[in-house]
Parts: structure tokens; C-alpha cells; sequence
């Protein structure tokens, strides 16, 4: 079965979990494409990529997919669909430019043997996947936090994308829970499937042969980020005797308070 993996943006480098989950899926031997409805922001790549057989493919510019979507057959195809969600969730949500989307990827997906589109995050491709049922392939999507907390901002969108779905992904327990509360006739086919990490690429530190231990952590210091635990994590090194270096975080709105949960 031929999958193609959906995004809003690819590649983007703060989400090295997608990169792990698709190299994870290539090794056991599944084929993959990739579909970004915008270009990355820039061209810094993480070297891993390079083992990614998945071809990316990127949109035509926006006017030439808004001539296609000038043809008789998209409004009969996606017409109805896109007059219901204007109705139903306002024109912020851009379901023509959803539509038009999926309207320009289908016959590619069609070329290369895709059968099911996979979309991490619950927001704006996963409205365009939506529109690529429509077209007659199925979906699946991960949800993670912001994206169905706070980003998508309509609670009636979301239940649809669990509705049509095969299935649903979260990265947490505390996800599934919300997720499944928010989407109760879905809640049977949203699962649990923690962000995978390639602990070969991280070989364990052993301070007492190489040395003080630095840690350097990056991020934006908000709470669902998880620095206090970090600290925490700190401070059980310490009391084991292995007193870090360094630990280095920017600047945000909590670092005050993180600050002074690090002092004794």
C-alpha cells in the first residue's frame, strides 16, 4: 500500500518526529510519498533527510492552481462540499483554497498508486484532506496539542475530520482524552501512539569518563513544552552527584519562574 504523507509546510525542522515516524515506516518496507501544500521556510535541512527515500512534491504557483480550479468538473466534484463548510464554519476557513488543494494533488496521488493520506496536525491539511475524501481517498490524521486546542478554533470542523477519518492519532494520554471528549462518536477510533525516538542517535553520556555533563535544551518556554520537568530531571542528576555544566534556554514568558524553580 502506497501512502502519501500530507503537510501544510515540509520540511520544517523543528518536527523531526514526522521525519522519525516516516524513515520508521520506509524501514519496514512501506512506500511513501509527500505532499506540501506551501515550501519550507528555508533550506536548512537535517542531515537524516537524506535517508528519506519519500519524494516531497510541492504545489504549482497560486495562479496556476487557481486555473484549474476554473473547470467544470471541480465544481461538480467539490462544489456542494465547499458550499456546506463555508455555511458551517465561516470563510476564514478558506475551503475553496482547501478544495482547490486537493483538487490539484488528486491526480498525482492518482498516478503514483496512493490509496491513503496520513496529515500530522489537525488544522489546514487535514481540512484539505477532507476534500480529498471527496475525490476517493481515505485519511488519517495525528493530532498533537495546539493545533486542535487552540489553532483549528471550531470544535464542529474537528469532529468532522475524526468523523471521516480512519482513524485518529495522538501523541499523549492527555490528548486521546480531550480528543475522544471533544469527538465522542469517534472516540473508538482515536488511539494513542507515543512520538518515537531514534535512541541510536543518541548514545548515553557518561560523565565520570567524558567529562562534565552539558546540557543544552531549546525551545519556546511555555508550559505544555515541558522545561519544569526538565529541571526537575536536574535535579535527580544532582542528587546522583552529576552536576551538569550548563543547561542553556531562551528567553520566553516563563523563564523567570523556571529560573526559580532551579535554585535551591
Amino acid at each position: 500500500m502506497r501512502i502519501a504523507y500530507l503537510y501544510s509546510r515540509y520540511p520544517v525542522v523543528s518536527q523531526t518526529f514526522c521525519d522519525s515516524e516516516m524513515l520508521a515506516l520506509e524501514s519496514l518496507g512501506f512506500d511513501l510519498e509527500i505532499v506540501s501544500l506551501n515550501a519550507p521556510p528555508d533550506s536548512f535541512r537535517h542531515e537524516r533527510l537524506d535517508r528519506l527515500n519519500a519524494e516531497i512534491h510541492y504545489p504549482q504557483p497560486e495562479h496556476l492552481l487557481d486555473v484549474e480550479a476554473k473547470a467544470p468538473e471541480f465544481q461538480k466534484k467539490l462544489g456542494h462540499l465547499i458550499a456546506a463548510h463555508d455555511q458551517h464554519y465561516g470563510r476564514p476557513y478558506k475551503s475553496a483554497v482547501r478544495a482547490r488543494n486537493a483538487w490539484h494533488f488528486a491526480p498525482l496521488l492518482r498516478k503514483l498508486g496512493v490509496q491513503h493520506v496520513h496529515v500530522h496536525f489537525a488544522n489546514r491539511a487535514t481540512h484539505t484532506a477532507l476534500f480529498l475524501k471527496e475525490l476517493g481517498f481515505t485519511f488519517s490524521f495525528t493530532a498533537h496539542a495546539q493545533d486542535f486546542m487552540v489553532d483549528l478554533g471550531s470544535e464542529t470542523l474537528l469532529q468532522e475530520m475524526a468523523r471521516e477519518a480512519e482513524f485518529a492519532v495522538c501523541v499523549s494520554d492527555y490528548s486521546r482524552a480531550l480528543l475522544a471528549k471533544i469527538c465522542p462518536d469517534s472516540a473508538d477510533k482515536i488511539i494513542r501512539i507515543y512520538n518515537g525516538i531514534e535512541l541510536d542517535d543518541f548514545p548515553a553520556a557518561n560523565p565520570q569518563q567524558a567529562g562534565p555533563l552539558r546540557i543544552v535544551s531549546v525551545g519556546r518556554l511555555i508550559e505544555f513544552k515541558g522545561f519544569q520537568h526538565l529541571i526537575n530531571a536536574v535535579g535527580l542528576l544532582k542528587q546522583r552527584g552529576i552536576e551538569p555544566k550548563s543547561l542553556s534556554l531562551a528567553k520566553a514568558p516563563l523563564r523567570g519562574e523556571l529560573e526559580q524553580a532551579d535554585r535551591p
